[in-house]
């Protein structure tokens, strides 16, 4: 019995050792488990909210590229800018904190304060301030309050070529115009930055990213002339203004490649602060607003009787000394027309002499040429929001509905449309697709793509583009209605047009017109094809008296612009700057002579599409750093010319307007 008890007595402890053993496995199992599932199975969760914890993304607003005109004149940059954001979960006191900020941002104090009670990691506080407010708010060295630099876009001609450039918003995205169209190559890709937070909230590391800048998009190249937009600017605004008319619209563009060299409409805005214009002031009525063409169209309708065959300039119509019935319609000349040529009814601008031109022709011919000078149907600029007009088919036509259409009622146009359909008799009946972008380059000056000339086909006959080209010049000849858009030496070819204007309830206004003229110059050797559009001018109404003018004065800025000279020769000026600070100097020579004698041309002041193709054009190679124009060149100028490649330095051009 006691020898019983003493084993039980020694087998006690060994029990208390298998207990406390077992308990410790337990344990070390139940931990293992915990770890492996920490470790493993919630590991990419736990990892996230570490993440949350420590670090912090920040998207940055990528920098937009820079737009330049066709001479690498900037037209709209991005400059870094501060904007103030504020971590509202770690500031103890948002009432404090906010009376402060809000006196060195001249805020509402309610509303910031409100902004700083948010249950919220991060607020934006303001955007984009400027640099006296900046340093204010760095000064107080507030507890969850910084600054962050974001690109803010600027176009530094306020209003100049407005409509096409068009506007970038907050988030750096275009909004209107080429900032619009283009946005995806101008605004590049958006990054994210991390930043490193102890448990205070406080930055303790900041990945280099962030201290890289925002990335920079690509930048376009236009074929827009910053200078002849100026001229062209001005001078509608001063029409406009002159004939207190609700506004305008100007085109220049070159007939042969379709490069529009200036685009213009008033009223304008100042895409600086495009938040203070009402948003009508956005439309660019160039390519959004339709209007009725008047006696514009009577050109069209010559051009397609010359294609049917059925006419020629001397073929001759009684114009009804004035009135004439059609369709129960009476049909109104402004003078008592007898017998007239084709010519004299263009010279002359008779709509019943248009008419019956169309009569001749016939609704379905009619069509067709309107079709093929590109009415009915888009552009295809590169532009946001273009309107296509109104060209209903033929077949929908009555009588007197073909007869209105003849001059210019019954359908519908855009300014451009109409510039580019005048742009094709001068191109020798060849239809161009005009186009606002020459070129697109990376941030590293690199080319990306270039927009070359496009023929969308052909409007009319070479021969039959002639026959109307004269006709069009007799418009502003003694005894036409153009003669105030007359260009001495030169030989303008156009017409006028002065449209009726539809009444919102129905039926033509007797009060509002368009008053157009529309051509081309010199005739001989077409440069510039030019609409100019003045939206019910007050006083007087005639296409010939208020657009004439105007037309005339775009039409030398724009011969100056392209370097024409009265002698015929129609030289381009190469695209080189006054000498001025910082700019390169008026190219002085031709180097053409220097290339034929094996020397080395002076290329300084000389954009790099004209290195490109000077150098391509004698088979030499070349090396290019930069854009804009060149500033530097190896071999120097007047060395002999060898195998070796020409190197050269580019660097954007400045200057104002």
């Amino acid at each position: 019995m006691i020898g019983s008890l003493e084993g039980m007595g020694k087998q006690r402890p060994r029990l208390r050792v298998r207990m406390v053993g077992l308990a410790f496995a337990a344990v070390f199992l139940i931990l293992l488990g915990r770890s492996a599932d920490l470790q493993v199975l919630q590991h990419e969760r736990l990892r996230a909210l570490a993440d949350r914890e420590i670090l912090r993304y920040v998207e940055t607003v990528p920098r937009r590229g820079v737009i330049y005109d066709r001479n690498q004149e900037e037209l709209a940059v991005s400059l870094d800018t501060e904007s103030v954001w504020a971590r509202p979960l770690s500031i103890t006191t948002p009432g404090e904190t906010g009376r402060e900020l809000a006196q060195a941002l001249g805020l509402p104090a309610d509303e910031v304060i409100k902004r700083l009670k948010q249950e919220k990691s991060f607020v934006w506080i303001a955007r984009r301030v400027n640099p006296e407010r900046a340093q204010a708010v760095r000064a107080l060295e507030l507890h969850g309050v910084g600054l962050t630099t974001e690109p803010r876009r600027f176009y530094p001609y306020t209003s100049l070529a407005c409509h096409v450039l068009g506007f970038a918003g907050l988030d750096a995205r275009g909004l209107e115009g080429v900032e619009a169209q283009y946005d995806h190559l101008l605004r590049g890709q958006p990054q994210k930055v991390a930043s490193l937070h102890d448990a205070l909230g406080r930055t303790i590391q900041i990945t280099p990213a962030a201290l890289s800048g925002p990335p920079e998009g690509h930048q376009l190249i236009l074929t827009l002339d910053k200078g002849l937009q100026y001229q062209v600017e001005k001078i509608l605004a001063a029409t406009v203004q002159r004939y207190n008319a609700k506004g305008g619209q100007a085109v220049v563009m070159a007939p042969a490649t379709g490069d529009i060299l200036a685009l213009a409409s008033v009223p304008v805005f100042n895409p600086n602060v495009f938040g203070r214009y009402p948003k009508e002031s956005y439309r660019d009525r160039v390519i959004t607003d339709t209007f009725e063409p008047g006696s514009t169209f009577k050109m069209f309708v010559a051009a397609a009787g010359l294609a049917s065959g059925k006419i020629t300039p001397d073929s001759r119509f009684f114009c009804e000394n004035g009135e004439w019935m059609v369709g129960g319609r009476v049909i109104h000349d402004t003078h008592h027309y007898g017998q007239l040529s084709v010519t004299e009814i263009i010279k002359f601008s008779s709509n019943i002499g248009a008419a019956k031109i169309g009569q001749t022709v016939g609704a379905e011919a009619l069509h067709q040429t309107f079709q093929s000078f590109g009415f009915g149907k888009e552009t295809t600029v590169d532009l946001p929001g273009e309107s296509r007009g109104i060209l209903r088919p033929a077949r929908s036509w009555r009588p007197v509905d073909l007869a209105n259409i003849c001059f210019g009622q019954g359908i519908a146009v855009t300014g451009l449309q109409l510039t580019q359909a005048v742009a094709a008799v001068a191109n020798g009946g060849v239809l161009m697709r005009p186009h606002l972008v020459r070129a697109v380059v990376d941030a590293g000056g690199r080319l990306v793509q270039e927009t070359q000339p496009q023929e969308i086909g052909r409007a009319m006959s070479p021969a039959a583009a002639k026959a109307l080209t004269e006709m069009l010049a007799q418009v502003t000849q003694p005894g036409g209605t153009g003669t105030q858009a007359r260009v001495d030496p030169y030989l303008v070819a156009g017409k006028t047009g002065t449209a009726q204007k539809l009444n919102p309830g129905g039926g033509y206004s007797d009060s509002e017109y368009m008053s157009s003229f529309v051509g081309f110059v010199p005739a001989g050797d077409p440069k510039v094809a030019i609409l100019v559009t003045i939206d019910s001018p007050r006083g007087q109404h005639y296409g010939g008296v208020v657009a004439g003018p105007a037309w005339a004065r775009i039409a030398r800025a724009a011969l100056d612009s392209l370097g024409v000279h009265p002698s015929g020769q129609g030289l381009r000026r190469m695209e080189a700057q006054a000498a001025a600070p910082g700019r390169a100097a008026r190219l002085a020579a031709d180097p053409v002579p220097a290339l034929a004698a094996g020397r080395v041309p002076d290329l300084r002041g000389f954009t790099l599409r004209q290195v490109i193709a000077l150098m391509r054009d004698k088979n030499l190679a070349v090396r290019v750093k930069g854009w804009g124009r060149v500033v530097e060149q190896n071999p120097a100028p007047g060395q002999q010319l060898d195998e070796q490649a020409m190197q050269v330095v580019l660097r954007p051009a400045e200057g104002g307007a």
